[in-house]
This record gives C-alpha cells, sequence and structure tokens, in this order.
C-alpha cells in the first residue's frame, strides 16, 4: 500500500521516544490545531502533536480511502471500527453527508480523546462515538500497549475496555447497522466478523484490515459462504498467490455484499487494488 500504509511509513524520531515522555508532550501540546493540507480532509483541524505519518499532509490512507469513496454514497450508515484518532472518521462523514450517519468505534481512552476533539474543532454533527472494542462476544479485556497506539490490541495494556458485538452496539446507542464498514482491529476481524450475526446486511461493503494467512483464510472463508464478492490488495494478492511469500503487515481487502451495486472494473483500476 501506499500513502500512509503501516509497511511503508516514514520514520519519526519524535515517535521514538520513551512513551512517557510522549504521553506528557501530547496532553502539553493536544490543544494546537493545524491544517490537513491536501485530500478528503482538506482543510480540516488536526492536532500538531499527531500529524505524522501522512496526517497532516492529508496522505494517511489515501488508498483505501479512494476504494471507500467509490462505494459509499451519500446517507449512507458507515462504521469505522478501529477509528484511532479519527482521521478516516472525517473523511467517511464527508463521503455519507448530512443524510448519512457515521458510528465510529475506538476503544482506547487516549485515542477518543483525540478523536473527539477533532470531531468538535471541525463541526461534525454525524458521528457516534462508541467507547468500546468489538469483538465476537460481549465482554471486558485489558487494551493498549507501549508502542504505536495505532498497533494498540485486546488482551495487552494496561486499559480495562467493554466488548461488543455489533447487536449490543446498535441496542446500546440506538444506532443502524452499516452499509459501509471498516474494520482494522488488530487480528480481531475474524472474532468481529463471526459475532456479527445478521447485523451486517447483504447490500454492505466492507474494508478490512487483515491481519495474516491465517486470518485470511477465516476472514475469506466468512464471506465467501455469504456471496460476497472480495477484491485483494495488491499486497493481499501477493500473499494469497504465493504461499511462501512474507505477510509482514495488515493487507486490506474490499467485500461487496451480494445486493451492493459497484462497478467492479472502474475498482479494479484503483491503487490499492491495480496490478499492471
Amino acid at each position: 500500500m501506499l500513502d500512509g500504509s503501516k509497511s511503508q511509513r516514514p520514520y519519526i524520531a519524535s515517535m521514538q521516544l520513551p512513551f512517557a515522555i510522549r504521553d506528557f508532550g501530547q496532553a502539553l501540546f493536544r490543544g494546537i490545531p493545524l491544517r490537513v493540507r491536501s485530500g478528503i480532509n482538506h482543510n480540516m483541524k488536526w492536532s500538531i502533536v499527531t500529524s505524522g505519518r501522512g496526517y497532516g499532509s492529508g496522505s494517511f490512507g489515501r488508498n483505501r480511502i479512494e476504494a471507500l469513496q467509490a462505494v459509499t454514497q451519500p446517507g449512507d450508515t458507515f462504521w469505522d471500527i478501529g477509528a484511532h484518532k479519527g482521521f478516516m472518521t472525517l473523511a467517511a462523514a464527508k463521503m455519507v453527508g448530512s443524510s448519512g450517519r457515521v458510528v465510529s468505534v475506538e476503544p482506547s481512552e487516549r485515542n477518543r480523546r483525540f478523536l473527539e476533539r477533532h470531531l468538535s474543532w471541525n463541526h461534525v454533527t454525524n458521528v457516534t462515538v462508541i467507547p468500546s472494542a468489538m469483538g465476537g462476544e460481549e465482554g471486558e479485556a485489558f487494551f493498549g500497549g507501549r508502542g504505536d497506539s495505532l498497533a494498540y490490541e485486546i488482551g495487552t495494556g494496561d486499559e480495562t475496555v467493554p466488548i461488543r458485538t455489533f447487536g449490543a452496539v446498535m441496542r446500546d446507542f440506538q444506532v443502524p447497522a452499516p452499509s459501509i464498514l471498516k474494520i482494522d482491529a488488530e487480528a480481531q476481524e475474524g472474532a468481529i466478523l463471526q459475532g456479527s450475526g445478521a447485523a451486517i446486511p447483504p447490500d454492505a461493503a466492507l474494508l478490512i484490515s487483515v491481519h495474516g494467512r491465517t486470518l485470511h483464510e477465516i476472514v475469506t472463508h466468512w464471506l465467501r459462504q455469504r456471496g460476497y464478492r472480495i477484491l485483494e490488495s495488491c499486497e493481499m494478492a501477493r500473499c494469497s498467490a504465493d504461499p511462501e511469500h512474507p505477510w509482514t503487515s495488515d493487507y486490506d481487502l474490499l467485500a461487496l455484499g451480494p445486493e451492493r451495486e459497484a462497478d467492479l472494473q472502474r475498482l479494479a483500476t484503483l491503487p490499492l487494488f491495480f496490478r499492471p
């Protein structure tokens, strides 16, 4: 992946500082905004202390966003599972428009402080923030990590968070089922799908970051059983074609429900999927 993928992020010296120092610096300066310089979030306010990795430039996840733009329509309900600090949530709020809705799921309190600040700064009102992790069954678990907060995961860290299923989120927060779904949940994608029951409608489109070969098998089996059409990113396609090719990152696939209308030929030409 290009443009902010986890496998090609630029080295940023400040990210290598001890965690306590970085956390203190973020607390001290997170109230200072800058303007995103390009892309779908152009000119939106973003915290200066988390402007690296393509957030400030607007290049973060550009290929993924282009793919989602191609299948998202005004009025859709977009679930952003693993919302982090809200870059995709801001983009999704624009994609679905004032008639649509975004459900932004982020378990980390530290990340949510930024997420909610970014929503407030930019006067975004069509987003519901869910302070929870998602999984195959309800419960709670440790969550976090001591590295990059993009890689926080269930089962580690010092924060105890609730775990909810799709049905529990819809019940507890009175939000509709997703018509667009982005899942980037650090190896929980299989459990999230398996715990979804009938909550994901057949006209949904899903962009899923898959964390390894075993999860690839679980996720694609679940999707194919339900008649989804699957487009693998270039990196995932290489791994699928060659079992010896190392799976070194969380590669993406786009899955289209059997009742979701989409221009497959156009999608195949997008940078996320195009293989010359």
